[in-house]
């Protein structure tokens, strides 16, 4: 929980299709605040494991 007592629901549910209608639908759920999915944020994504690291580009 946060510190103001709220829940963090954190999920793989494997490779989203359409995160922009997916990030849209959860935001419309009564009582969902913020979701984890950076739709439109980002052309760069660094992933770090270890030692090791890659880029995504889109």
């Amino acid at each position: 929980t946060t510190d103001n007592g709220n829940y963090i629901v954190d999920c793989n549910f494997g490779k989203i299709d359409e995160p922009g209608h997916l990030e849209s639908q959860i935001k419309m759920l009564p009582g969902v605040v913020e979701v984890g999915l950076f739709v439109g944020m980002a052309s760069k994504i660094i992933v770090g494991s270890g030692d090791s690291s890659y880029e995504l580009n889109y």
